[in-house]
C-alpha cells in the first residue's frame, strides 16, 4: 500500500501531467479584466450574505453525516496538502524546462507563485477577523476576535483558498472544459470537507474560494490592476533560462 504522502505526490503529478502536451495549452493570446474598485465591494457583498445561512448550512451537513461521508471527506482533505503544490508546480517547472516548452515552465511558476499569494491573504485575514471555528461555537456564527486571530481561526478557510488557486492555474492553462469540471470539481470537493468536518462555516470556504481564484487569475494575468502583465519564463535554444517581470510605464 502507499502512503499518504505517495499518494499526494502521484496526485500533483497527474495534475502536472497535461501540461506536457503544448498543444493542450490555452492561447498564448490573453484576453483579460482589468480589476475595478467595485468588484471587491461586491465580494464582500456577497460573502457577507452567506452569513445568513451559516447556521442552517451547517445544521443540515451536521445532521446528515454518515461513517461512508466522513471517508470521502478524509480523502479529499488531503489534497490540500503543501506537497500537493510543491510537487505540480516544481515538477511543471521542471517539465517545461525539460521539454523546452516556456508556457508550461510558467504555469508551474504561476501554481507556486499563487499559493504563496493566496496563503498570505488568507493568512493576514485570519488574523484580523479571528472567527471561532464551528465545532467551537456551534449555535453562534458571529464570534469574533477582531486583530486578535491566529492560524487557527475559521475566516477564511485556507484549504479552500489554496485548492481553488490550484484549480484556477491549471483550468486556465489546459484550457479545456472537461479539465475546469473535474478540478473546479475537486476543489469544491475540498470546501465541502472542511464543512464536514466542521471545521468551517459555509461562508469561510466561499471566501477562501474567492482568494484562491483571485490570486490565481491576478498571477497568470487573466485579472490585472492597471494592466499590469504576468511573470513569464524565457528558455533559448541552448537550454538558457530567464524568469521576468515586465513592469508597465
Amino acid at each position: 500500500m502507499m502512503s499518504s504522502t505517495a499518494w499526494r505526490a502521484v496526485f500533483a503529478l497527474v495534475l502536472a501531467f497535461p501540461l506536457a502536451r503544448p498543444s493542450s495549452l490555452a492561447a498564448q493570446e490573453r484576453d483579460y479584466t482589468n480589476l475595478k474598485w467595485w468588484h471587491p465591494v461586491v465580494a464582500s457583498a456577497g460573502i457577507a450574505t452567506l452569513f445568513v445561512v451559516d447556521g442552517p448550512v451547517r445544521d443540515y451537513v451536521q445532521g446528515h453525516r454518515s461513517a461512508s461521508l466522513d471517508d470521502v471527506s478524509d480523502v479529499a482533505a488531503k489534497f490540500h496538502n503543501p506537497r500537493v503544490f510543491i510537487v505540480s508546480g516544481a515538477g511543471s517547472m521542471a517539465l517545461g524546462l525539460l521539454i523546452r516548452e516556456p508556457r508550461v515552465a510558467e504555469t508551474g511558476l504561476q501554481i507556486l507563485t499563487a499559493y504563496a499569494l493566496s496563503s498570505g491573504v488568507m493568512i493576514g485575514t485570519k488574523w484580523a477577523f479571528g472567527r471561532s471555528r464551528p465545532s467551537v461555537t456551534p449555535d453562534d456564527n458571529t464570534v469574533f476576535d477582531m486583530m486578535g486571530g491566529n492560524e487557527n481561526a475559521a475566516f477564511p478557510s485556507g484549504a479552500s483558498a489554496v485548492t481553488f488557486s490550484l484549480a484556477t492555474t491549471l483550468s486556465d492553462a489546459i484550457g479545456h472544459p472537461a479539465a475546469t469540471i473535474a478540478l473546479y470539481g475537486g476543489a469544491t470537493l475540498n470546501a465541502w470537507a472542511r464543512v464536514n468536518a466542521d471545521r468551517h462555516w459555509v461562508s469561510d470556504v466561499a471566501l477562501g474560494a474567492v482568494y484562491g481564484i483571485a490570486a490565481a487569475k491576478i498571477v497568470n494575468g487573466k485579472w490585472r490592476f492597471f494592466g499590469w502583465p504576468p511573470p513569464t519564463v524565457g528558455i533559448d535554444a541552448w537550454g538558457r533560462t530567464t524568469v521576468g517581470y515586465t513592469v508597465p510605464w
